[in-house]
């Protein structure tokens, strides 16, 4: 059986609940959260891996929504 060299070191997370992301939206596009640890950008709602993960306590986490794309849209 294959060992995953994730298991001891990350968990399973959910971005759209971290500290760490900005979330935002365009049009009905899904929600996308721009990590502030990795520079990064990942679908809010799908389930990840990440060892830096940390809670927000925030049940509504505030989307910001954009009409259309324009580079740099981090915030």
């Amino acid at each position: 059986m294959a060992s995953n060299k994730y298991k001891d070191n990350k968990s399973i997370i959910c971005c759209a609940k971290c500290i760490h992301a900005k979330l935002m939206q365009w049009s009905n596009n899904p929600i996308v959260a721009y990590c502030k640890i990795y520079d990064e950008r990942f679908v809010a709602e799908c389930d990840r891996q990440c060892k830096l993960f940390q809670t927000s306590g925030n049940v509504n986490h505030e989307v910001v929504h954009f009409d259309h794309y324009e580079e740099g849209d981090n915030f």
